[in-house]
């Protein structure tokens, strides 16, 4: 006999009851907002420079989170259009909870920094939830705290100088000024990024300011991708004043002109240009190039692509070569030429490719072009018979030996050529041991 079992009602409504208190439950604590680390309150946030010795960034915060890492990033130089991306670095901090005092030291005698540069940094904390909170620093302009610098700026450019009268200042600010005006008519456009001009009174006082183990002639020096310029002008020194300003400051606005991704323009371009847009030419360099073309001693313009020399004299002669070059494309094919080669660097191009495309030349043939209105050079005398020949230790015309870069004539006597042997030879030494204490004493002013 089949029994007909009925659940018990009563059971049936207790745990209905159960189960919607269990729901309520989780549906209470679901739609409980998560409660966020509340950001730190910034306590603080600070900067100290002490010039050749280090940058100091400090940081002191406190939240309600518990902060288990701290990062701190970096950058050199403000751009108008593409600011530099951050470098991380690791700072010294310890944990505390929500409290942190964290410090970042850039050893400037060692991590060399240049004069008038200027450094964003932000902090960014992590807390133990894993939110983040970034902070930002207020910038901070790197500067040889060793004087009391006057500033004066115009159309972007900021000059900063320590010797000499505001009427000083406004010579230097008017020098770059007009210098920009000139090169954005050979450019055919502007520029936008800031830059910056330290002037020293003297190369001791800027000695300083260099990197390590620069060369002692060095009277300025060009940052191009940071906007700056530092260089040594005595007050009133017009045509030093003329020559420097305009020549770094081509410096940097062909930079502008030309940044992208692919490659930079060839070194005679550029050091071509920041020579023509010079307020004062530079002494000799028109017969440094004719005597040049006269002895067959021109270097070729594909090799004037790269680094110059680091033989003085044909440092020189590289430079007077490539102020010439731009000259000639100038006057031949006009300066609005200078603009169509601005604009092919900008793509990327190289000097062949950018040559061709605005000259529709080869770059061998603006070489020979532009050769084709020197000096022709000097035709090598024909040989004559042996006996009647003088003595090759006293008169043989053999190759003219240069001392190598870096040495001094005593240290290169068996470089000379065999014509300093003979009669005279102690007035030829004296000669060649002269010349080179002259390029040595001398301030050229170059990147």
């Amino acid at each position: 006999m089949a029994h007909n079992h009925k659940p018990n009602r009563s059971i049936q409504r207790r745990l209905q009851r159960l189960l919607g208190g269990v729901l309520l439950i989780l549906w209470a604590f679901v739609a409980q907002p998560v409660r966020a680390t509340t950001p730190g309150v910034i306590i603080r946030n600070e900067a100290t420079s002490s010039f050749g010795e280090e940058i100091r960034f400090e940081l002191e915060a406190s939240s309600s989170g518990t902060i288990v890492d701290v990062a701190f990033l970096y950058a050199q130089g403000v751009s108008a259009t593409d600011l530099p991306a951050f470098t991380e670095a690791r700072p010294e901090w310890e944990p505390d909870g929500g409290h942190v005092k964290a410090t970042f030291v850039r050893d400037t005698s060692i991590d060399y920094l240049p004069v008038g540069v200027t450094i964003r940094y932000k902090w960014v904390l992590t807390y133990q939830d894993g939110t983040t909170q970034e902070i930002q620093g207020p910038n901070i302009t790197y500067l040889d705290t060793r004087f009391n610098w006057q500033e004066k700026s115009d159309r972007g450019i900021t000059v900063r100088w320590y010797g000499g009268d505001e009427a000083w200042g406004d010579a230097l600010l008017d020098s770059a000024v007009n210098g920009l005006d000139r090169l954005e008519q050979r450019i055919g456009g502007s520029v936008d990024d800031p830059m910056t001009i330290t002037i020293y009174k003297n190369t001791s006082d800027m000695r300083a300011a260099l990197p390590p183990n620069s060369a002692e002639w060095v009277g300025g020096q060009a940052q191009p991708a940071l906007g700056l310029i530092v260089g040594a002008i005595a007050p009133g020194d017009d045509s030093e004043l003329g020559r420097l300003v305009p020549h770094e400051l081509s410096h940097l606005v062909l930079h502008q002109a030309t940044e992208n991704n692919y490659g930079g323009m060839p070194v005679w371009f550029d050091e071509g240009v920041a020579v023509a847009n010079q307020d004062s030419p530079d002494a000799g360099f028109s017969r440094r190039v004719s005597d040049a073309a006269r002895n067959g001693e021109l270097i070729p313009l594909r090799a004037l692509a790269s680094n110059f020399p680091a033989d003085p004299e044909k440092a020189l002669l590289s430079y007077a070569q490539s102020e010439s070059v731009v000259r000639y494309i100038e006057k031949t094919y006009g300066i609005e030429a200078i603009a169509g080669l601005v604009a092919e660097f900008k793509r990327g191009e190289t000097d062949d490719k950018a040559v061709e495309n605005t000259l529709s030349i080869s770059l061998d043939t603006l070489d020979e072009e532009w050769r084709a209105t020197l000096a022709a050079a000097e035709r090598t005398p024909e040989p004559v018979a042996a006996s009647d020949r003088a003595p090759a230790s006293r008169f043989t015309e053999g190759p003219r030996q240069r001392v190598p870069a870096g040495s001094a004539a005593t240290d290169s006597i068996s470089e000379l050529p065999v014509w300093v042997w003979g009669a005279g030879g102690l007035g030829a030494l004296l000669i060649v041991a002269g010349s080179v204490w002259i390029v040595r004493e001398s301030r050229i002013v170059r990147r």
